[in-house]
């Protein structure tokens, strides 16, 4: 296999599974109203299609910039990792980085809770009972 195309998947996997442990954490939360499981990750992903449509292609076009960026702060940190790793590394470091910017773009910011309410928010309250009648 050619060593482009295994640094490719290996970028893809890495932003894959940061797309799923936010999936995973948000499926979790009690406050934003999901349902358990693979239903409450497809509709994580149904919910924040644009969003993470807008990080692939960021994260895509800027590509060469991530690996060869992640790859100077393991050198400098000392580490050394075959490209393959600092790839996959790279992957989960730019969804990380997108995600935080593209929270600071109101364009691209979507609240679960606006799409999907907790299921506690349709309880109605009975109405207060009349004031009693006093006697004179």
């Amino acid at each position: 296999m050619n060593p482009l195309y295994l640094n490719v998947a290996l970028f893809s996997v890495g932003w894959i599974l940061f797309v799923l442990l936010q999936a995973q954490n948000s499926v979790k939360s009690k406050s934003n109203g999901l349902p358990a499981g693979a239903a409450g990750i497809w509709r994580y992903i149904q919910l924040q299609a644009i969003n993470l449509a807008v990080r692939a292609l960021v994260s895509g076009a800027l590509y060469p910039v991530i690996v060869n960026t992640t790859a100077s702060k393991l050198q400098a940190a000392g580490l050394a990792l075959h490209a393959a790793g600092v790839a996959a590394i790279g992957g989960l470091a730019a969804n990380a980085a997108i995600y935080q910017v593209s929270g600071l773009l109101p364009w691209l910011r979507q609240e679960v809770s606006d799409a999907a309410p907790p299921p506690n928010s349709q309880i109605v309250t009975p109405p207060a009972p009349p004031p009693s009648e006093t006697r004179s």
